[in-house]
């Protein structure tokens, strides 16, 4: 499949969520409310000490192991002493573990590591990159995913979206049975001492009940002042990394399994998981709040940027879209900020409105008014031959 093959299966599939988005808007009444809401409670967390300071003192309060990474260095360190000698462990989607290369990091230690969401593990399996950080798998076309699978694992697969489900359902069960060791990122932190994750296929209750240990990752821009905070952001999150108005699953853990019911006394450790650690990581965050770029973290990852997009969906990778554009680049990745045509469509789309124009105008080099110019002669040029590419898939489709 080629790069243009993929970019116009990723805009079918975004089309797909923008219709969902349209659908169901009017089920959310108060969204205006809810987003003004979310809006002041992300300026007031984002980088504040002492709910931060809060939050850690109620996570260990609550049975939680609590470590601190400043790097992404530091952070593969502590996960590789917290999993000891296990040499499988399975996890579920994460942005944090994809920005410190926590799977190619392992793998380097021969641990296998194992996607457990079915977009993850097909991308994993396939060699891909991620085209929306919900939706990982959305640039691969049905028939692309059939042919690789089948001449990878010499199957015979038919064209049939649950038969390819079931093949990766397979896999993947076979490596929860034997892992003992989970890994998930979190979606918040709550100043009660609670870790909130959302998820659709259930994968995720499979990877933090493992035996031996539960292991949570997490940037220190995901701390809410409460768990109803963190909530009405999940809602929001979800509505527009999907068009549904909630997901299927919202974990809301605030410590290691316990008991009272023996005269009231309480112990520790009786289902799984038995022990968690929260690795909270900087990994850049402090200094780049200090230093212009705090909204950037505002940001609660539904990709609605990335959907809305102009330029992604003409150059892909290239220029991975909106928000996470500006965090590749500022974080050393390949994203061309020159692509950018400051169009402020992420910006509109935004649910906090996030000002991702200016801040990328901020990052990048060159003069302005050269690079407004480029990037239009650019996207113009490659949305036409798109486009003619697109009619030419259509014409062909038609004739065969």
């Amino acid at each position: 499949m080629t790069d243009i093959q993929k970019i116009l299966a990723m805009r079918k599939s975004f089309e797909t969520v923008k219709k969902r988005q349209k659908e169901n808007i009017t089920k959310i009444p108060d969204l205006q409310e809810r987003l003004k809401r979310l809006r002041a409670v992300r300026e007031e967390c984002v980088g504040n000490s002492d709910i931060i300071k809060k939050s850690i003192e109620n996570l260990e309060n609550n049975g939680f192991k609590v470590k601190f990474a400043e790097d992404s260095r530091k952070a593969i360190d502590i996960v590789l002493k917290e999993i000891g000698s296990t040499k499988i462990v399975v996890k579920s989607k994460s942005n944090i573990t994809r920005e410190v290369n926590l799977t190619k990091e392992l793998e380097k230690r021969e641990i296998n590591v194992v996607e457990t969401d079915i977009g993850d593990r097909l991308i994993q399996l396939l060699g891909e990159e991620p085209s929306h950080p919900t939706g990982p798998a959305s640039h691969l076309s049905l028939d692309y995913i059939v042919s690789s699978l089948n001449e990878k694992f010499e199957i015979e697969l038919e064209r049939d979206p649950l038969a390819i489900i079931e093949f990766l359902l397979k896999d993947i069960k076979r490596y929860i049975g034997i892992a003992e060791v989970g890994i998930t990122g979190a979606n918040a932190i709550t100043a009660e001492g609670s870790v909130i994750l959302l998820h659709n296929e259930g994968n995720v209750f499979e990877t933090i009940l493992r035996p031996k240990k539960w292991i949570v990752l997490v940037g220190i821009d995901k701390f809410y002042p409460s768990v109803e905070d963190a909530l009405n952001a999940a809602k929001i999150q979800t509505f527009y990394a999907t068009g549904a108005i909630i997901p299927s699953f919202i974990e809301v853990v605030s410590g290691v399994s316990k008991t009272a019911d023996i005269e009231k006394k309480l112990y520790e450790g009786i289902h799984n998981p038995k022990e968690v650690t929260v690795i909270l990581v900087d990994n850049k965050r402090s200094y780049l709040m200090k230093n212009g770029f705090k909204e950037l973290f505002y940001c609660i990852g539904c990709g609605n940027c990335v959907i809305n997009c102009p330029s992604y969906k003409a150059f892909g990778s290239k220029f991975k879209g909106g928000r996470f554009a500006l965090f590749s680049a500022l974080y050393g990745g390949e994203s061309d900020l020159r692509l950018c045509l400051s169009c402020g469509r992420c910006k509109k789309n935004c649910p906090l409105g996030l000002d991702i124009p200016k801040m990328i105008r901020k990052a990048r080099e060159g003069n302005e008014l050269y690079n407004f110019v480029m990037s239009h002669v650019k996207w113009l040029v490659r949305s036409a031959y798109l486009e003619t590419i697109a009619f030419y898939e259509m014409l062909k489709s038609w004739y065969v």
